[in-house]
């Protein structure tokens, strides 16, 4: 890649881009039991995009999953904002 073409990324698609990584690694961890890490994980996602909805949607599902039912609350109504 020259480095005009470097120059031109907008940082807030590198970001984007990030997070959803993140909330793919939440999920691959969700799938394989290991709940900690993938909330971890997604908090990372939403650190880095407030925005990305899919990312308080699994947070608030692992969330109940730990029984942190207030806290899924929030999350789902994060989520319920988002998308509106």
């Amino acid at each position: 890649m020259e480095l005009a073409s470097i120059k031109s990324i907008n940082p807030g698609t590198i970001y984007l881009q990030l997070s959803n990584n993140y909330c793919f690694q939440g999920t691959t961890m969700a799938d394989e039991g290991l709940l900690e890490k993938a909330l971890e994980t997604f908090d990372k996602a939403i650190e880095t995009n407030p925005n990305n909805y899919i990312a308080y949607f699994n947070r608030a599902t692992i969330k109940i999953d730990l029984g942190d039912l207030e806290g899924a609350k929030k999350d789902f109504n994060q989520f319920d904002l988002i998308t509106k």
